[in-house]
């Protein structure tokens, strides 16, 4: 649960190996043993007590590259993700992408 950035709400089914290697992606149904030999299901992630040291946004300063570059203005939203499957949504909500959402 904790290492997945999948959302467990809308796409719990997580794939992490696939023919012997790691593989990642997130679906809201299984998968089929042709596109993910090793799957887990998030669903129960909600009843997890969030460790202390999880990672959060709070005091990350974007980049002065982000800033100019990215899409997100502080009139609307400032927080942004930078990586991942979320890079460049933005969001009024500094936990968004992060365990502690």
């Amino acid at each position: 649960c904790f290492a997945s950035s999948c959302n467990h709400e809308v796409a719990p089914y997580t794939c992490l190996r696939h023919n012997g290697g790691p593989h990642g992606g997130c679906s809201s149904v299984e998968w089929t043993p042709e596109s993910c030999t090793e799957q887990c299901e998030l669903s129960g992630c909600d009843d997890l007590e969030i460790p202390m040291d999880a990672p959060s946004c709070s005091k990350k300063a974007c980049t002065d590259q982000w800033c100019q570059d990215g899409p997100c203005t502080t009139e609307s939203a400032s927080f942004l993700c930078t990586e991942g499957s979320a890079r460049f949504g933005c969001s009024e909500d500094k936990l968004q992408w992060t365990l502690r959402t």
